[in-house]
């Protein structure tokens, strides 16, 4: 078992080591700052890590230590332990963040370390035993996860290590990336494979209508409630319940849905007594709600609550070598064998994909109806009804075009069009955007500021 110890102070970060290894089977690794972390986590698989809050002690407004705590949490949903002062905002912060403990720096022991270590390790060892039961029982449905990437790979460890875990999930991603496929895994892998899987599009009903379907109601609760109705809350019994666009929920509705995730008890409409919910939520979306919460419109208590594991579903931009894989599970589905040469995978590969994995299946289906076995370059630009694909051109050839512009600020340039086109990617979603860029949010943030600034517009409208 793998456990990460990260501090910027080293006289603290070797006494934590010390105390650490006083416990038998582990592995410990050591870094000094978020970028050290960071390399480590894409190197090794941890399975418990502890974190400094401060990770720069010299600068009271950094916060490189919560920004880490989320990034191991988008992970793999490893557990983390704080470390930080009494009183601190950010342990706070940390733990709404899904921080499992914290330590305060003033009773760093055995004595208060080993203890929570312990429980933790043991219940790292439990999951592992589960995980591996259950895939000889229920086979992981990789299936419908394609891609050999380490995006895919990673988002397989993390569907398996949050579906132990009966806590409700957030699933993001921009639209058509598979967040539904994401969703129906970790039902699938769950501890209740066999219960339902109800699914309920938070923005395509009226406020009313979502209320009875979630809630379910009496007869005569309201008029044209000619008998009594069994809300998803009931009829998904041990299974799970799935909102989708989570962001649409009204806000009246997301207080009561508050209350259930938190009493685990609703009450149908116009009935007296209270009933058990006995499921797991799993929400998704593909808005910013931290954005949401920002501007009122959505609960910042209800995010927190959801937010208590998070999947991420990578855009097809961010996992370009799954495509020819994807293009072949799309094609072995058709009604007639489908073949692609060579050069129109390619083609596919290098193509801009805006509309993420379903817009190459969509793709993959039309070229089916237009052709009897064989797709061929000339095919695919020939398919009517649809422009070109935009394929991207070769770096240094756009390297050299921005280089030969009249006077202007290249450098600036193409940090404007980079940025502009994640946002765009990510339908104005700044932490996908943010992971397009490999960047952190703040550095998004930053940006579209001093645009918004730039261009006369008040960053609150």
């Amino acid at each position: 078992m793998r456990i990460l110890v990260v501090d910027d102070d080293r006289a603290t970060r070797r006494q934590l080591v010390y105390i650490v290894k006083e416990l038998p089977d582990l592995e410990v690794h050591e870094a000094g700052s978020q970028a050290e972390a960071n390399a480590l986590l894409e190197r090794h698989t941890i399975d418990i890590a502890l974190i400094d809050l401060r990770l720069n002690a010299a600068d009271p407004d950094n916060r490189d230590g919560l920004s880490l705590v989320r990034e191991v949490r988008a992970r793999a949903a490893t557990p983390i332990v704080v470390s930080g002062s009494d009183g601190m905002h950010d342990v706070r912060e940390a733990m709404r963040f899904g921080a499992h403990d914290y330590i305060l720096k003033e009773e760093l022991s055995s004595d208060f370390v080993l203890p929570i270590l312990k429980s933790l390790c043991s219940q790292r060892q439990l999951e592992k035993e589960v995980i591996t039961l259950r895939s000889k029982r229920y086979p992981p449905p990789t299936d419908s996860l394609i891609g050999p990437s380490a995006a895919m790979q990673r988002l397989r460890e993390i569907l398996q290590r949050v579906s132990v875990s009966d806590r409700p999930v957030l699933v993001t991603g921009p639209t058509g990336s598979g967040k539904e496929l994401a969703v129906r895994a970790i039902h699938a892998l769950g501890g209740h494979p066999d219960q339902p899987f109800l699914d309920l599009n938070c923005g395509a009903f009226p406020e009313s209508l979502i209320e009875s379907q979630l809630f379910g109601h009496e007869r005569g609760a309201f008029t044209g409630a000619d008998r009594k109705q069994e809300g998803f809350f009931a009829a998904v019994r041990q299974g799970t319940l799935f909102l989708d666009e989570i962001a649409e929920l009204p806000l009246e509705l997301q207080a009561k849905l508050l209350r259930v995730l938190e009493t685990r008890t609703y009450r149908p409409v116009g009935a007296s007594q209270a009933r058990t919910f006995e499921g797991r939520v799993v929400a998704a979306t593909h808005a910013d709600l931290e954005e949401r919460v920002a501007k009122g419109q959505f609960r910042e208590d209800l995010f927190y609550r959801l937010n208590v594991l998070e999947v991420t579903v990578p855009s097809l931009d961010e996992r370009r070598e799954d495509i020819p894989s994807l293009v072949a599970h799309f094609a072995a589905k058709q009604p007639r064998p489908l073949e692609f040469t060579a050069t129109a995978v390619e083609i596919l590969t290098n193509a801009s994909w805006p509309g993420n994995v379903r817009q190459l299946r969509n793709l993959v289906d039309r070229l089916a109806v237009f052709t009897e076995s064989r797709v061929t370059p000339e095919l695919i630009a020939s398919l009517p009804g649809r422009s070109k694909l935009k394929e991207a051109a070769p770096l240094s050839e756009l390297v050299r075009a921005v280089l030969r512009l009249p006077d202007v600020d290249k450098m600036q340039l193409m940090t404007n069009a980079l940025v502009d086109e994640a946002m765009r990617l990510s339908e104005n979603n700044k932490t996908a955007a943010a992971r397009l860029l490999g960047v952190h949010r703040k550095v998004v943030e930053r940006y579209v500021s001093r645009a918004e600034y730039a261009n006369g517009v008040d960053a609150d409208d």
